[in-house]
């Protein structure tokens, strides 16, 4: 899929945006369906941890979401053992990964709304701390939407298509966090073989009177 990613300007009136891609099959040949969906709002970043703390992120997730993701892993010290759990608006435990290395990843399904809170815990760093990556993202109707094309495409070996496809954002992204969409395209027995982002990179400026 080319690009993989792309950036678009927010709109101030949430006007479709257009954007395209091109697919290549370099395999044999495929019969593929383009996908798109909601959009995400995600927060990536690259922390520090301690042996034996405890680090925590807020997720505010709106009604409606489709899923919550948090993902960590990447560590600096390769014999870290990070856990996370994720703790749902009432506080109890909505999900954990704990499995004895540094690559945990809990999803839920159709979170109800509120404030999530991620907890990452520096279970053991035998180098007394280490550097990982932080990921959570969430998908909602309320962020907006990519819209695609979603005709099924043959493809012979070596052969190239074109995708087009609208995104529509109800929403700026929050501060600190990246607003996207999502382009999968699928195989006809449902596999992911490749994807497009659309990251939307800033709120626009108010429409001119």
């Amino acid at each position: 899929v080319d690009p993989t990613t792309q950036d678009v300007p927010a709109t101030a009136d949430g006007a479709p945006i257009p954007v395209e891609w091109s697919l290549t099959n370099d395999f044999g040949p495929v019969t593929v369906a383009p996908q798109g969906g909601d959009l995400g709002s995600a927060l990536s970043e690259r922390k520090t941890i301690a042996d034996g703390a405890q680090q925590t992120y807020e997720v505010e997730v709106p009604a409606g979401a489709s899923s919550l993701t948090a993902t960590i892993g990447s560590t600096s010290d390769a014999g870290a053992d990070l856990d996370l759990t994720v703790l749902g608006p009432d506080g109890s435990q909505a999900g954990q990964s704990a499995d004895g290395d540094s690559e945990e990843s809990v999803t839920l399904d159709s979170p109800e709304a509120g404030t999530y809170t991620v907890v990452v815990d520096g279970y053991s760093v035998p180098a007394g701390s280490t550097e990982y990556d932080y990921l959570d993202v969430f998908y909602s109707p309320e962020l907006g939407s990519l819209d695609v094309a979603t005709a099924p495409i043959t493809l012979a070996r070596g052969a190239s298509a074109e995708v087009a496809g609208e995104l529509t954002s109800d929403a700026a992204p929050a501060e600190g966090r990246s607003l996207f969409g999502e382009l999968q395209v699928l195989s006809s027995e449902g596999a992911v073989l490749g994807t497009g982002s659309v990251r939307v990179t800033a709120e626009a400026p108010p429409t001119q009177q």
